[in-house]
């Protein structure tokens, strides 16, 4: 096999470990070699370093591999950021979302994860800091914590993890954390949780957990490195855990068991998978010190709202029969400063048009769509306009094909302005149903809404039905 061609295959391999959080299965050669280079930097090639090895595709994601100690590596412009927190433009719509819950009876707690080079700068070899300063990183992840308190969430107090770390919280050569750092952030949160009114609105059930085998960890890390200088530092063994019922009794099997009150949503952190290699057990851990049920829609490589996303969108959820508590595992680097992540989940949380009334509404099929095309999903002209000027209107769009998930909406107004809106779903969050809040900026508050078109960004070659409402 060419050099070339093995890059190719690594990065590959790169690419689905960060979408899923994938791992491989061990290869006793590559143990061997890191075994072999006794002083481990011998691994280490000038290359990773180089701007280019992360100019494209999975590779930005690693941009910049950084050796530590002990086997350790880094990404210098994730794990050693010192910049965290909401945008201040941004903090007045996290409130938003927060009382949006709160309206439906729902509390939300969000268990944010710090960055590995936070919670193992002790492994940060000297000059290989990329500037990551602690003092500075750990007040500015302070803040943010105090901001989404601000807002009406519970967070657990994650600083105290920070200040005294676990061994091993993360992966070394991955960016997940390890069954010990699921372990410590559920205590914690759970902690937090306690604490809150909500808790004792939960149904009690109890869990016990026990250890059931060996994760084996590749990581991303060490796949970048491999694409990169075709050296590898080898797998990384810890012990895995499962949470069951304490109970035993066969004949509760029978017995109605109330509905789960918590619903955990995050990253690939906290997704249920198949595969028991890949599970860090969050979810076990949770149930274990919370005493109750929940239900795991957290999913791998959906970003910071998907998997919220694809629950408020199931069948699962009804603003009528809201859950109690929202458990989110958030990732530090995540700042939740997106306009469209508010516009489409607060109208998510209260169901879209169910909610409301329907002023404007039509159905049409089209046979496919080319790029550049455009299709008028509604028309406000005419003798039946209707007069929206400073409503808080909802777009509610379903589309009959769940593939179609990536499109412009573009909305105009009679001032001569027009607000356009790039949706670019997340593969594997679910299809078919969007929601967007019309635009709350000034040079649209004032204007009527004319006309509101979709133009794909992917072509559409079978044929599907799209139904759009506009509510308020």
């Amino acid at each position: 096999m060419t050099c070339k061609r093995m890059k190719h295959y690594l990065l590959l391999a790169v690419g689905s470990l960060i979408a899923a959080g994938a791992c491989a299965t061990p290869a006793v050669a590559q143990a061997e070699q890191a075994e072999d280079c006794r002083d481990l930097q011998c691994l280490i090639c000038p290359r990773l370093s180089a701007p280019e090895e992360y100019a494209e595709g999975n590779m930005k994601a690693l941009k910049q591999i950084v050796p530590g100690k002990d086997r350790w590596l880094f990404r210098s412009e994730v794990d050693l950021t010192n910049d965290f927190g909401i945008p201040k433009a941004a903090q007045p719509e996290f409130a938003r979302l927060m009382q949006a819950f709160a309206k439906h009876g729902t509390q939300v707690a969000v268990a944010v994860q710090p960055t590995r080079g936070l919670m193992h700068r002790a492994q940060l070899l000297p000059g290989q800091a990329h500037g990551f300063d602690y003092q500075k990183a750990s007040g500015s992840l302070r803040r943010f914590l105090q901001q989404m308190r601000d807002a009406g969430a519970i967070v657990p107090d994650i600083m105290a993890l920070v200040e005294n770390p676990p061994k091993d919280f993360f992966f070394r050569r991955d960016h997940h954390w390890t069954p010990v750092g699921a372990e410590s952030t559920a205590r914690l949160t759970a902690e937090a949780i306690r604490q809150s009114p909500v808790y004792a609105q939960l149904p009690r059930k109890g869990y016990v957990t026990e250890q059931t085998l060996t994760l084996y960890k590749d990581g991303t890390l060490n796949l970048g490195l491999a694409a990169i200088c075709g050296n590898h530092f080898g797998y990384q063994f810890v012990p895995g855990y499962q949470t069951v019922p304490e109970s035993n009794d066969a004949a509760l099997l029978f017995e109605e068991q109330p509905d789960p009150e918590v619903v955990l949503v995050g990253t690939s952190n906290s997704a249920a998978r198949e595969d028991e290699t890949k599970q860090f057990n969050f979810d076990g851990f949770l149930k274990q010190y919370l005493s109750t049920d929940l239900i795991n829609y957290a999913l791998p490589g959906a970003g910071q709202d998907g998997s919220l996303l694809e629950y408020l969108q199931s069948s699962n959820y009804s603003p009528d029969k809201a859950p109690k508590l929202i458990i989110w595992e958030l990732p530090a680097n995540y700042r939740l400063d997106g306009e469209l992540t508010y516009r489409q989940l607060i109208p998510a949380v209260n169901g879209g048009c169910k909610a409301s009334d329907s002023v404007l509404q039509a159905q049409l099929e089209r046979p496919g769509m080319g790029l550049n095309d455009r299709l008028e999903l509604l028309s406000n002209t005419g003798a039946a306009r209707q007069n929206l000027k400073g409503r808080d209107a909802v777009l509610d769009i379903r589309i009959s094909d769940p593939n179609i998930k990536n499109f412009y909406i573009i909305t105009y107004y009679d001032n001569g302005t027009r607000d356009k809106v790039w949706f670019r779903r997340e593969a594997i969050v679910t299809g078919g149903q969007y929601y967007l809040e019309l635009s709350r900026a000034p040079e649209f508050r004032d204007a009527n809404l004319l006309s509101v078109l979709l133009e794909p960004t992917q072509t559409v070659e079978q044929p599907f039905k799209i139904e759009t409402k506009l509510c308020l």
